[in-house]
């Protein structure tokens, strides 16, 4: 199709979508990310689905703001992108981001457009049900709690907290042989065992809370806790303008479980030693700081997997990292196969490395401790079963999953998806 001006269509798109089309005013719109080797933005009407854009998609979303017409819009377009959209595009687009309900429809005179259904809610806020509070919203006494503790997540409290928990993570390294000793005569005392698990719970719910509370400080409104099932949903922080506030949210978690252990180390350094108290805060200690660091590891789903997506700007860091390290012999030989950046090729490459090691390590540890296990009845057959058994439940695991994380459905049709997503 031959390029056209927005002027050969306007009258007709002015007919249906109004002289200045526009997208819903509370539509959450991410920073560019990169999914593998594309760019894209996350777009989401509160309450509603989150689709994925290209970065010429989201040119024309943001363009949409009621402020000029699709003739003064399509100008902008061709002189940022070397290209102009025809009136099929136009209309698709439009189309499409109505039937989403991403766009506000109205009269072509301009006058008041109906609201989005469900809700009138602001821009962080999500949808909520007429009458009725918007879902998600946090309750008062959260948002209460983030206004109370709003200077925690300054940066001299954050400086503080990370001076005075390095302090203790030395004492702790220095005196893990003395921990150790102290701490297994109440790994077989019962009642210790079920203090440890009460103390570790309680710190899991304050975990939770802690990834809550940021994220009403930071601005977040879809934030749902559950300290019983722990856990914390935030909705909407994917979108927030800042990658530090996000990383913040994720490590929170584990900095607020490394706060808990503090008071028991101090108070396993003034007991007694050889009492019962000294062994129970032994053990806490040890048990305490394995769950705040098992937070840090960048595996999924853990915080530390997050936080460092969040420092690439990138989604689907682990299957996209597999699937560019499963790729690479198909491109060297076939020369086929998506052009990835440099950069995006090294943090894919690097992350997909570690984690083909980390797997395999935890599969070795794991066939050698079964193999440990089964000894005394199977032999030596022991252990060449416990492998096989962890090669064909790691297979089947990769296997299960698809070879390329679906994306949700796309602004255009599949079929024009490739290349230019926004013109032939």
């Amino acid at each position: 199709m031959t390029d056209s001006t927005t002027s050969d269509v306007a009258p007709y798109l002015s007919a249906v979508f109004g002289d200045r089309p526009r997208v819903r005013p509370d539509l959450l719109i991410s920073r560019e990310l990169g999914r593998g080797p594309d760019r894209m933005h996350l777009v989401k009407a509160p309450g509603g689905k989150t689709f994925e854009v290209t970065v010429k998609e989201c040119f024309l979303i943001r363009g949409l703001d009621g402020s000029r017409p699709l003739a003064e819009l399509g100008a902008a377009y061709a002189a940022r992108f070397g290209r102009r959209l025809g009136p099929a595009q136009w209309s698709q687009l439009l189309w499409l981001l109505s039937q989403r309900d991403l766009l506000e429809t109205g009269p072509p005179s301009g006058t008041a457009t109906r609201p989005p259904s469900g809700t009138d809610a602001p821009a962080t806020g999500s949808a909520g049900t007429p009458g009725g509070p918007p879902v998600g919203v946090p309750g008062s006494g959260i948002r209460r709690l983030a206004a109370a503790l709003g200077w925690a997540f300054s940066v001299p409290a954050g400086v503080a907290v990370g001076l005075g928990l390095t302090a203790m993570y030395a004492c702790v390294v220095l005196a893990s042989p003395r921990l150790w000793q102290d701490a297994r005569p109440a790994f077989g005392d019962w009642r210790c065992v079920a203090g440890v698990v009460v103390v570790s719970y309680l710190s899991a719910m304050l975990h939770e809370l802690a990834h809550g509370v940021a994220a009403v400080h930071f601005g977040c409104a879809g934030v749902r806790i559950n300290l019983v099932a722990l856990s914390c949903r935030v909705d909407d922080y994917q979108f927030l303008p800042s990658r530090a506030q996000q990383v913040a949210i994720a490590a929170v978690g584990g900095v607020l479980n490394s706060l808990v252990v503090a008071p028991f180390l101090l108070a396993w350094l003034l007991v007694p030693p050889g009492s019962a108290v000294h062994r129970f805060t032994a053990a806490v200690i040890l048990v305490g700081v394995v769950q705040s660091l098992a937070n840090y590891v960048p595996m999924a789903p853990l915080d530390g997997y997050k936080m460092l997506s969040h420092l690439l700007g990138m989604v689907a860091l682990a299957p996209e990292s597999r699937r560019y390290l499963w790729s690479r012999p198909r491109r060297w030989v076939s020369r086929h196969g998506a052009r990835y950046p440099w950069q995006t090729r090294l943090a894919l490459g690097f992350y997909g490395v570690g984690w083909h090691v980390a797997t395999a390590a935890t599969g070795a540890g794991v066939a050698y401790a079964g193999g440990r296990l089964l000894a005394p009845s199977w032999g030596r057959a022991a252990y060449a079963a416990s492998t096989a058994l962890v090669v064909l439940t790691i297979v089947l695991w990769l296997a299960g999953r698809p070879r390329r994380q679906l994306r949700t459905p796309p602004i255009n049709p599949p079929h024009e998806r490739r290349g230019d997503a926004a013109q032939r």
